[in-house]
């Protein structure tokens, strides 16, 4: 009976080990920067991208989305810093408008760009549209964290505390 109560108790304590651990990883130093220089060009014309506080040696795609298109750039890896600098050319046919730099890795990190159409480019009226809008993970404070490591403790013991129930009137003589 005890016996299958400290290995639930065990298993418990350390799944939620596990969980809080797993969360705060994923919340990284909470200091990631993705900037853009210049944050304004003419379509056709080169920008610097630079990220900073990322995962070391870490692989992330770079995309500029806007106005019913996005334009993938390909990818670039962090150094051993967890930081990253990448010169991109903007396609001189992008219409007129605010577009975002993105780098996707375990998070999506945004700057935004705005850009003017080259000379001679058609010009568009930028349209929005709710289903084109990108879903990215939102960033946890440490009091969500805190809450969600709470709430995995308290599903823990309340199974290992059924588990010792089970046992006790498992081992109860029948009436």
């Amino acid at each position: 009976m005890h016996r299958s109560f400290l290995v639930a108790m065990a298993l418990g304590l350390l799944l939620s080990l596990g969980a809080g651990l797993a969360a705060q990883a994923h919340e990284g130093s909470g200091e990631e920067t993705l900037d853009v220089e210049p944050s304004s060009v003419t379509a056709g014309d080169t920008v610097v991208l630079a990220g900073s506080g990322l995962e070391p040696d870490d692989l992330r795609v770079l995309v500029l989305v806007g106005q019913d298109l996005t334009v993938e750039f390909g990818t670039v890896m962090t150094d051993a810093d967890g930081m990253f600098s990448n010169e991109l050319t903007i396609p001189d046919h992008l219409p007129s408008g605010n577009y975002e730099l993105q780098a996707i890795g375990d998070e999506t990190l945004k700057v935004p760009l705005a850009i003017t159409a080259a000379a001679g480019a058609r010009e568009t009226t930028p349209v929005s549209d709710a289903a084109s809008e990108a879903v990215v993970a939102r960033q946890r404070s440490p009091l969500e964290l805190g809450a969600i490591l709470a709430l995995v403790t308290a599903a823990a013991i309340a199974g290992a505390w059924l588990v010792w129930r089970a046992e006790r009137f498992r081992d109860a003589p029948m009436a």
